[in-house]
């Protein structure tokens, strides 16, 4: 509630935009008209599918997770068709603010089944949830917030059929990989290493091994039967899902530039936008002496897509904020800072100090992510780029002569290039636009002017970018905000409450689960 709360307080003013537009339009054409089929062509190099018409190429369950947006929608229409078109904001962030809430609550039950002190969960959770990309994506209807959750519930699932590998927990295995998949398909690729960990875990007990093998494939096959339903409803195959069209011959990036880039980059760095994973890094010894199955198992899963990732010619998830491809693995890559609020080997002062100037940061990071669409300083980056640095030249890209707005050419600036660099950007262009200056007051301190003396014209995307928060959209409708805000304030506080017990506790759960040695 706690989170749910804080999400909802801080959504977003905008619309569905790029990739979220075609989940949400085939949401609420499934809810109008019994069918995937959408309007428009995204990405611009999608295929026509069945019947000639445009589908989406996500996944099913990223499309299904906004049905109950795109049906209060609906009623919505139903009883004030003038002014249903406003709430259009508010409905298709429904999945995404819950999405986001269930992410560090699935979190801090993780933590918990895996021994952790309530302390130690409510620490790390509070990193997660606040000093995080997560916070920024959960207040987007894009689908990696769902894959972020559903990782959540498959890794949690797969350490527990390790530990007790009955039936049960085999086919809810199998229930929460085809619930992976079907976020998105990708994750297909993780599979592999999470069956290698089962079986080095269970390689004493090959019977139990081989017995949960069947099971895991009771739990997972209506998953793969929907997965097939789906391809069969969009492209008239069950075999063929759609990304095998629009990304043949995106996977040729060199793995090494694309792990670079997602980890270290100045324009899509994990550590800048997510700055508490650096814990993470601090805790990654314990977390291998302690529970070196915990590590082994997020190595297993984790890596793959990374790597798989980091092969894909866009690895920077482009137009986003951050990594995105990396937003999933936030909790895991995470879940080694746990370590460092034991209760026997207490944080020095200095580790205390550390710890609390990379919530801030993490918090005033996603602070400034969610005061802005993301586009907002990307438009103005590359309207800088072509007026100070030239025009690209576009002819050669992967999808030429098609536009490609996440083609090396039109975005190297925001990946590569300290003066585009997305977080000072923003708090550049907040800065100018609470104080409401102009396109030519506000460029005189733009982050590229330690660079060059040009005047750089970026007057049209300045103008059109505005601040990215509900109640300035609606600043018009007073009262009922006031009311809203209201129930959210008694709302919160009695979770917040809870929340600071358990900041201190230092007993350990009794449900929690004790690590195996």
């Amino acid at each position: 509630m706690t989170f749910f709360c804080l999400y909802l307080l801080t959504a977003s003013g905008s619309l569905p935009f790029g990739d979220a537009l075609p989940m949400w339009r085939a949401a609420e054409s499934l809810v109008r008209h019994g069918s995937f089929a959408i309007d428009l062509r995204w990405p611009v190099n999608a295929p026509l599918g069945r019947g000639g018409h445009y589908y989406p190429v996500a996944a099913l369950l990223a499309c299904l997770v906004h049905v109950p947006g795109a049906l209060l929608q609906r009623a919505v229409e139903a009883l004030a068709p003038a002014r249903a078109g406003e709430l259009v904001v508010a409905t298709s962030q429904l999945a995404p603010i819950v999405l986001g809430a269930l992410t560090p609550t699935l979190f801090y039950r993780l933590l918990g089944q895996l021994g952790y002190s309530r302390r130690q969960a409510a620490w790390t959770t509070l990193l997660l949830g606040t000093g995080t990309a997560l916070w920024v994506y959960a207040r987007c209807p894009y689908s990696e917030i769902l894959q972020a959750a559903c990782f959540v519930v498959f890794l949690g699932a797969l350490l527990r059929t390790a530990e007790t590998p009955t039936r049960g927990a085999f086919v809810r295995w199998g229930l929460t990989a085809a619930l992976l998949i079907n976020a998105k398909n990708v994750y297909f690729a993780c599979l592999p290493g999470a069956l290698l960990y089962l079986f080095l875990r269970l390689r004493i007990r090959r019977h139990e091994f081989r017995a949960g093998l069947v099971w895991t494939a009771v739990g997972f096959a209506p998953g793969l039967v929907a997965l097939g339903a789906y391809n069969f409803a969009r492209w008239g195959s069950p075999f063929t899902t759609g990304y095998e069209a629009v990304t043949v011959g995106f996977w040729r990036e060199n793995v090494l530039v694309g792990l670079w880039g997602q980890f270290l980059s100045p324009g899509k760095s994990a550590f800048l936008f997510s700055p508490p994973l650096l814990l993470g890094l601090l805790g990654i010894r314990r977390l291998v002496t302690r529970r070196p199955h915990v590590a082994l198992a997020i190595s297993l899963t984790v890596g793959p897509i990374v790597l798989v990732c980091a092969r894909y010619l866009f690895w920077s998830g482009d137009w986003a904020w951050g990594p995105r491809f990396l937003v999933f693995a936030l909790p895991a890559l995470l879940l080694p800072a746990a370590e460092l609020f034991d209760r026997d080997r207490p944080p020095r002062r200095a580790l205390w100090a550390g710890i609390g100037a990379l919530l801030l940061a993490g918090v005033a990071v996603q602070g400034l992510g969610n005061a802005f669409v993301w586009n907002d300083f990307i438009n103005i980056a590359r309207q800088a780029q072509v007026s100070w640095l030239g025009r690209p030249d576009t002819r050669g890209t992967v999808l030429a002569p098609a536009p490609c707005p996440s083609c090396f050419e039109e975005v190297y600036g925001v990946d590569w290039l300290p003066s585009m660099q997305p977080i000072a950007g923003h708090w550049w262009l907040l800065r100018h636009k609470l104080a409401g200056d102009d396109w030519e007051v506000a460029t005189a301190d733009a982050p590229w002017t330690r660079y060059t003396s040009l005047g750089l014209d970026v007057e049209r995307p300045y103008a059109a970018a505005t601040i990215n928060w509900w109640p300035i959209a609606a600043a018009n409708r007073r009262p009922w905000l006031i009311a809203i805000l209201s129930l959210l304030v008694l709302a919160v506080t009695t979770p917040l409450r809870r929340w600071g017990r358990a900041l201190g506790a230092e007993i350990v759960d009794e449900r929690a689960i004790p690590p195996r040695a």
